[in-house]
C-alpha cells in the first residue's frame, strides 16, 4: 500500500515563491512551472519510498524526525507518520538557505 504525501501551506507558499522567483530570472512562466512540477513528481516519489529521504545532519532536527531530499538546488524537507501512511512536506529551501532558523 502506498503512502499518502500531503502538503502543508507552508510548503505550498514556498513553492509559489520558486515558482515566482524562477518566472522573475527567466522571465519564462513555461520554466517556472516545470520546475515546481519536477519537486512535485520528486515528492510524489515518497508515495512507494517515505524513507528514501536523508537523514539531517543537525541533530534537533534529526530528533523530531525531519528527512530531505535533494532536488537540484533545493532541499525537500519532510516528516512521516508510519501509523496513517502519511508523508508531510513541510518546506522547501534553495541550498545556500539557512532552513535550520526556519524549521524550528
Amino acid at each position: 500500500m502506498s503512502w499518502r504525501v500531503i502538503m502543508t501551506d507552508t510548503a505550498k507558499n514556498d513553492l509559489r515563491e520558486i515558482a515566482f522567483s524562477i518566472y522573475q530570472e527567466a522571465g519564462d512562466a513555461e520554466t517556472a512551472a516545470r520546475f515546481v512540477l519536477e519537486l512535485r513528481e520528486k515528492c510524489s516519489m515518497l508515495e512507494e519510498f517515505p524513507e528514501r529521504g536523508a537523514n539531517p545532519k543537525d541533530h534537533i532536527l534529526k530528533a523530531q524526525g525531519y528527512r530531505y531530499l535533494v532536488h537540484k538546488h533545493y532541499l525537500i524537507f519532510y516528516l512521516t507518520d508510519s501509523a496513517e501512511k502519511k508523508v508531510f512536506i513541510q518546506a522547501f529551501f534553495h541550498e545556500k538557505l539557512d532552513y535550520f532558523r526556519r524549521m524550528l
